[in-house]
């Protein structure tokens, strides 16, 4: 069976990438599985504190459905409704898109499933499900609240494709890098994460995806328990301890 999916960890980062570049890292059924199966993985390997997800090849991060895949499908009765759920990364470990060129449809889901994106220079990205007759899975509901309401419906009714200085300015992407630095860059930011305390990164995670989801009031209650637990953590004596001493925190992670 191909490997659709690569899975590699290097010190306490894992990198996923989508391995199918002859047909732009598409989503079939077999690479959705394996992706499930990566994911998972991450989620429970205790010493993987943050992912990178990225594409083979340097035209594309995935382009989405394989909708060749689909037709054929369909026209053997069988059903493309399982590729209509969310991309979901079930944990609170910070995730990382490096984008390699096109993200598009279910790629472009799986992109703003992670918590930062950053890109190459040729990168684009386009939500072209109703040109097709479909809508995105999830995107109507997170894409607003990170590039606001107005660019969200530009990108969801007219199907267009955005290039890497456009999803800068509009805040989908963090920063945007040549072809060749965006690995090397994604590792700088991911290592800068692994230096902090993993039990307070993935209770921030988890505190600040709540606040987009429900009542800031609602939020606060909810988190009040969380945070006392971090700040009466053996974390927060060790990191206090670390800075009086002007040394690297030895993190316990409880």
């Amino acid at each position: 069976m191909p490997e659709y999916v690569l899975y590699e960890k290097k010190g306490h980062i894992a990198y996923i990438t989508l391995n199918r570049p002859e047909r732009l890292n598409a989503l079939g059924s077999e690479l959705g599985l394996q992706l499930r199966d990566a994911d998972t993985g991450f989620a429970e390997d205790e010493d993987a504190w943050v992912a990178i997800y990225t594409g083979a090849g340097e035209r594309a991060f995935s382009a989405g459905r394989d909708l060749k895949e689909v037709a054929e499908q369909d026209s053997r009765g069988g059903s493309s409704l399982p590729f209509a759920r969310r991309p979901a990364i079930e944990h609170n470990k910070p995730t990382i898109a490096a984008i390699n060129g096109l993200a598009y449809g279910g790629g472009m889901e799986r992109v703003l499933a992670c918590d930062i994106r950053i890109c190459s220079a040729n990168a684009t990205f386009c939500l072209a499900e109703v040109k097709v007759g479909l809508c995105p899975p999830t995107a109507m509901f997170t894409l607003p609240r990170l590039i606001g309401l107005s660019n969200a419906m530009w990108m969801l009714l007219s199907g267009e494709p955005i290039d890497a200085q456009e999803a800068l300015r509009i805040g989908l992407v963090t920063r945007v890098v040549p072809l060749p630095d965006l690995i090397t860059t994604a590792t700088q930011m991911a290592n800068t994460i692994c230096q902090n305390s993993p039990l307070a990164v993935r209770t921030t995670r988890q505190l600040t995806t709540l606040g987009l989801e429900v009542p800031m009031d609602y939020a606060r209650r909810l988190g009040q328990g969380l945070i006392s637990s971090v700040w009466g953590s053996e974390d927060a004596v060790e990191g206090a301890r670390a800075f009086v001493e002007k040394r690297k925190p030895v993190w316990k992670m409880r």
